[in-house]
């Protein structure tokens, strides 16, 4: 951390490509160079940069993590320094600059989360002043980059010894290196080269699923991990560690596949928003298994955007991105619609009602029992029998304090669910439909929805249809889908109580 930035500053702008800044995509709308830039950063009032406030660093004017994720992290600078460079806007570039400045004099580093301080804010704020850092070589700049690297090299970088292998470290080791050949820190790059090749083999499971748990983050570090090879690769030394990471990036490659629909969108599980996934062609392959990650899939087709697909959800506790799904949660796919889903992801923010909805197992498509505390654990998957006419999976568990087992049967254009658990009377199924579906009829054992596409979905079961909620707030959060990031949509969920010891569901696309 000691080492001194060599040469000192160029003394005109520099000419560089906008890409080899990686500031992202510009902003879309020309900014008036006249050094008053106005950003929008909903839901808060617009602000001007240079004109923000000192006490706004600390109390921000919104609440929600997210938001200051952005707002603290520098992030809204980014697409509009690349939208300055390309338009030759020098005076937007300096008052971006001497923003960011500003914001170091005025916030120093407290070790607080609320002030910005945790390391996924000072991470992206790294990010965007290594941007800004290449358009202009202001010097200025370098001590507010000092201070971000210096949260990556403390207890709070987001990796081993004090957490587990995450995204945000491995972002993090990205920007130190970047930032290291900037301002010519070699220990700041051989420090994070280091960590890059040590944590490589803890960050996926030897069949290459990422072990967040979430089929958004199998992409995110797919494509992450595939940079960090490329670095390694020009870094004397570390080729070899360069060439393992690769093929365990091909490996996770082959996995997202198993996590992409038919229609070549992304399956949502864990905290996983509605997107393109990664579509291969496996031939023959009709399943996959991996018992370290706790993750199953099948199909019948690589090809058909009509055949049928699932996933089942198991393994070790919830960590990372994952949600209360390791109960043999799945989600189910047929005849060119989505059928059964996941919550998906509506924020982090700790406060938010429908974060814990998306956390909550009665979020999944599982079983939960009376009064549903989850103890925690690891799921086993006990059974795979496939066969061309059929998929048989079966689970077993005691995160409810009780035994707990799951059979699942998929054949083409139906699945079949049966729970049962041991020493305990009250429980019940929860079910989420994609929210396309519309109710059109129903029983007390059976209900009939159609699609806009023009499929109909049949839903009978051993038990009794206890609720059908689609859309609910007030004194029970229920029946909610996440598109993507602060969205929702009403969806139908539907709860079923067990009669006796065991009940079985099945789910008809004709």
């Amino acid at each position: 951390m000691g080492e001194k930035l060599t040469g000192g500053p160029e003394p005109a702008w520099p000419t560089i490509q906008a890409s080899d800044a990686r500031c992202g995509p510009p902003a879309a709308d020309r900014v008036a160079d006249t050094g008053r830039v106005t950003v929008n950063l909903p839901p808060a009032k617009p602000f001007i940069v240079g004109r923000i406030p000192a006490e706004t660093w600390r109390r921000t004017p919104i609440g929600d993590l997210s938001w200051k994720l952005k707002f603290l992290g520098l992030s809204w600078m980014r697409p509009i320094a690349g939208r300055a460079h390309a338009d030759g806007q020098t005076a937007v570039l300096d008052a971006l600059v001497a923003q960011a400045v500003a914001f170091h004099q005025e916030n120093p580093d407290t070790g607080r989360q609320a002030e910005g301080w945790d390391e996924g804010t000072a991470m992206r704020r790294l990010e965007a002043e290594n941007c800004l850092y290449t358009l202009t070589r202001s010097a200025d700049l370098v001590p507010g980059m000092e201070a971000d690297a210096a949260v990556q090299f403390s207890g709070r970088y987001y990796g081993p010894p004090h957490h587990t292998v995450h995204n945000h470290g491995l972002m993090a080791n990205l920007q130190l290196v970047r930032a290291a050949d900037l301002l010519h820190r070699a220990g700041w790059k051989r420090n994070a080269l280091d960590r890059i090749a040590r944590e490589a083999p803890r960050a996926f499971s030897p069949m290459g699923t990422s072990l967040e748990q979430s089929a958004q983050y199998q992409h995110v570090n797919a494509v992450l991990w595939a940079e960090a090879a490329d670095l390694l690769e020009t870094s004397p030394g570390s080729r070899d560690t360069a060439s393992k990471i690769r093929r365990t990036v091909d490996d996770a490659y082959r996995m997202l596949a198993w996590m992409t629909q038919p229609d070549g969108n992304l399956v949502q599980f864990g905290d996983s928003d509605e997107g393109k996934g990664r579509p291969l062609d496996l031939g023959a392959t009709p399943s996959v298994r991996d018992d370290v990650a706790g993750f199953f899939g099948g199909r019948w087709s690589w090809t058909d955007p009509e055949t049928t697909h699932y996933t089942v959800r198991y393994g070790p506790d919830r960590r990372a991105h994952g949600h209360r799904d390791q109960a043999g949660g799945v989600t189910f796919w047929a005849d060119g619609v989505r059928v059964l889903v996941g919550a998906g992801r509506h924020s982090y923010n700790h406060d938010d009602p429908f974060r814990t909805y998306q956390l909550t197992p009665q979020g999944e498509n599982v079983a939960v029992p009376e009064p549903g505390f989850v103890a925690g654990g690891k799921a086993k998957l006990t059974e795979a029998s496939i066969t061309p006419q059929k998929h048989i999976v079966t689970v077993r568990d005691e995160l409810f304090l009780v035994p707990h087992t799951r059979a699942i049967e998929v054949e083409p254009g139906s699945m079949t669910v049966s729970d049962s658990f041991e020493n305990t009377e009250k429980w019940s199924q929860s079910w989420h439909l994609d929210p396309k579906w519309k109710l059109t009829s129903r029983s007390g054992d059976w209900m009939v929805f159609k699609h806009p596409g023009g499929r109909t979905l049949t839903v009978t079961t051993t038990g009794r249809i206890a609720k059908v909620q689609r859309g609910a707030v007030g004194t029970e959060t229920a029946g909610w889908h996440f598109p993507s990031a602060g969205v929702k949509q009403p969806a139908y969920q539907i709860t079923i109580a067990n009669n006796g010891r065991e009940c079985t569901t099945r789910f008809q696309v004709r």
